[in-house]
């Protein structure tokens, strides 16, 4: 943008900017926007004003035309710190964070103590999926600002995305030293300590998450405390669910040990798990999320149960299976399944997608499985990948059933599908915690940066003994964990069969 400088031009550059300078002050945005447009329109070359105008317009929430006049200004000045600053934050703000680099690293170079310039920079790169350059750039910010908790946070963050719980808890404790009060922090520690396998100290710490304000799964209910762990014996306490389906499914089995302590019980869940779960024992009363509730002396959150009753990593409740499946739909299942010609193939479930994306697989990942002699695919998939299923599902021979896809409680039917299956492959969803719970054998397929749930046990999971772990070996690379299971699969379909149904 190169335009002519006249005197006459600069006089009405002048006076327009001083214009739009008092609209700011009285905080008329749109006046203030039209008066900068005016002198840039005078002279289209003056960074000031470019720069101005674009913060102006970030202000008024009008990303797109701010980012043009931002990246004007530094087109002008390509080393002025605070343009190259707030053109990254413009552009990181708007989703773009590759764009966000460059003008930061530069920035980093020619300023490495600009506030903010060095966590921004890590910020970016963690959002472009580089937590080993994040880290970096963290652990500078943290020496320029060794006061701000949040960059001792992220350099958490970025370490633990790199599978090293144990150094990126110490970052966590800093964070948590430096700002006591961060729910965040602590909930961040938390996860950290619990993916290491410290329950005792984890536990307490992901506590923290209920004080975030963020957290949507919070519930309160005047006048009823919540349980802080104390003697239970005669009185009625009411569990309410919290994340996602697969989250109730493996803390259901809290409720015996509730039972034991002489209570009496309410879980309140989601509505698509009423029937599947009303087989756990030690529920007393089950009730779907948004019908009336009945009366109850204390409440907790279901994933509190664990903190609750001082569960450590050699103590996780078993009791598996405690689903079971109904017994006229396991007959059904398992009478679709042999007149599809199921009776003498090696029976294998499969599900490729959660409502995770970092947890989803992607059906193609499974051609593998589909070339295996004797060896026939079954479709567990609900909802979300059903595009998939209908791009790949014959060419790689998946059986599937549409009216199980589409069942309000269709976890009752993959449950009674499920006992007819040799073994089932997934990621991690709510359909392997309800396979690990019926006690089927599981092959779960998991991403680079497991769930805490899973800690680091190599293959192998406490919470449910019937369920091997295939991690990923590098990044956003399923091939890896794919390529051991079929393998593994072809070690078993071309052995004796053990019977069906018996969770091996």
């Amino acid at each position: 943008m190169v335009g002519a400088n006249t005197s006459g031009d600069a006089d009405a550059v002048a006076r327009c900017y001083g214009q739009g300078a008092a609209h700011i002050h009285a905080e008329r945005l749109d006046a203030a926007a039209a008066c900068f447009f005016k002198a840039a329109a005078f002279q289209p070359d003056h960074p000031v004003v470019l720069y101005t105008l674009g913060m102006t317009l970030r202000a008024l929430g009008r990303g797109a035309a701010a980012a043009v006049a931002l990246r004007a200004a530094l087109a002008v000045r390509p080393d002025d710190p605070d343009t190259l600053f707030q053109v990254a934050a413009l552009l990181t703000e708007l989703g773009r964070a590759e764009g966000a680099l460059a003008p930061l690293r530069r920035l980093v170079g020619l300023r490495p103590a600009y506030p903010g310039a060095a966590f921004g920079l890590g910020n970016a790169l963690m959002a472009m999926g580089e937590p080993e350059q994040a880290e970096g750039a963290y652990r500078l910010a943290a020496v320029l600002e060794p006061d701000q908790a949040a960059a001792s946070n992220n350099l958490g963050a970025a370490i633990l995305s790199q599978c090293r719980p144990d150094a990126a808890a110490v970052h966590f404790r800093r964070a948590v030293r430096l700002e006591p009060s961060s729910p965040a922090h602590h909930k961040n520690l938390g996860t950290c300590l619990l993916t290491a396998g410290n329950f005792d100290e984890g536990w307490r710490e992901y506590e923290w998450r209920m004080r975030q304000a963020v957290w949507r799964w919070n519930r309160d209910f005047p006048g009823k405390p919540r349980w802080d762990g104390s003697p239970l014996a005669g009185r009625t306490i009411l569990v309410h669910f919290e994340q996602g389906l697969g989250d109730s499914v493996q803390f259901a089995r809290y409720f015996p040990l509730l039972k034991a302590m002489g209570a009496r019980t309410i879980f309140e869940c989601q509505p698509r798990l009423t029937r599947i779960l009303s087989t756990v024992p030690g529920i007393d009363t089950l009730v779907a999320h948004g019908d009336p509730l009945p009366d109850f002396d204390c409440h907790a959150s279901l994933m509190s149960l664990p903190g609750l009753c001082r569960t450590t990593a050699s103590s996780i409740p078993g009791g598996v299976p405690y689903l079971r499946a109904e017994p006229d739909r396991v007959a059904f299942w398992r009478r679709r399944v042999e007149e599809d010609g199921g009776r003498d193939a090696f029976r294998v479930g499969i599900q490729w997608r959660a409502a995770g994306d970092d947890r989803s697989i992607g059906l193609a990942a499974f051609a593998g499985l589909a070339r295996l002699s004797g060896v026939r695919l079954y479709s567990l998939q609900q909802v979300v990948g059903l595009d998939e299923l209908e791009r790949l599902g014959a060419g790689m021979g998946i059986v599937s059933w549409p009216d199980m896809e589409t069942s309000e409680q269709s976890f009752v039917d993959i449950a009674a599908l499920m006992t007819s299956l040799d073994l089932i492959v997934a990621c991690d969803s709510a359909v392997a915690h309800v396979a690990g719970a019926l006690g089927q054998r599981v092959f779960m397929a998991l991403p680079w940066l497991g769930d805490w749930r899973w800690m680091r046990l190599a293959d192998r999971t406490p919470w449910y003994p019937a369920t091997r772990l295939f991690r990923m070996e590098r990044r956003n690379d399923w091939t890896g964990p794919m390529t051991s299971i079929a393998a593994e699969i072809a070690r078993l379909a071309g052995g004796p069969r053990p019977g069906v149904g018996h969770g091996r």
